[in-house]
């Protein structure tokens, strides 16, 4: 990756250096306006440059899934608009102060209401991987538990608490700690129940699961 940046970081300086070689070699008029949109012209590199910078960052994926297409609009458009103003001469300071900082501004708004859509996405994609991943254990625990009862009754009725288990939502609106811990306790109990062969609490505490486990599906 060290040696990508590099790379990434030698094409625009080539291409910033190409750009503005070309712009002084064929312009012979300078203005204030064509000034203020040769800086449009750089800015629009470095932004695009700069995008690509992040989007190669393995930490940044994300980023750069979400954002570097917001970067090029933004730089295509950019470069457009100032090489059609600096080619016509638009003579008009106000005129070109305006379009940049209008571009400019919808780039910054668009980009932070990105980041905010992207934000409240993944906080909702952690929560949810976290409810997987406790679903998932307390399905294991119980499995592990059927593994070793011989009777079928019994059998049935803590494979109906992991069928339930394993069918539990896991986008949820609410915190759903406190009543997780209690579908662990409560398998916890089953485990102790099959060990010591009392059917009449295990029988208690699958209904127990079942029941804590559709009172946390209703946090949905």
């Amino acid at each position: 990756m060290k040696n990508n940046k590099v790379l990434y970081g030698i094409i625009g300086i080539i291409s910033l250096a190409v750009l503005n070689v070309i712009v002084f070699l064929c312009i012979k008029e300078y203005t204030i306006s064509r000034w203020i949109n040769i800086a449009g012209l750089n800015l629009s590199i470095i932004m695009f440059w700069g995008a690509g910078i992040i989007a190669g960052d393995e930490s940044e994926k994300f980023l750069g899934y979400a954002r570097f297409p917001i970067v090029t609009v933004y730089s295509v458009l950019t470069f457009i608009i100032s090489a059609l103003f600096i080619l016509i001469n638009v003579n008009n300071i106000t005129l070109s102060i305006i379009v940049q900082i209008i571009l400019l501004g919808l780039f910054i708004i668009i980009i932070c209401i990105n980041t905010m859509s992207n934000n409240v996405s993944k906080n909702i994609t952690n929560t949810d991987k976290t409810n997987y991943n406790k679903i998932a254990d307390m399905a294991k625990r119980i499995e592990l538990i059927m593994q070793v009862v011989d009777n079928k009754e019994i059998y049935k009725k803590i494979e109906k608490a992991y069928d339930t288990i394993k069918n539990a939502n896991v986008t949820l609106k609410e915190d759903s700690t406190q009543i997780d811990n209690d579908i662990m306790q409560a398998i916890g109990a089953v485990e102790v129940a099959v060990q010591n062969n009392n059917y009449d609490m295990i029988e208690e505490q699958t209904k127990r699961i079942n029941d804590l486990v559709a009172k946390r599906n209703l946090m949905q």
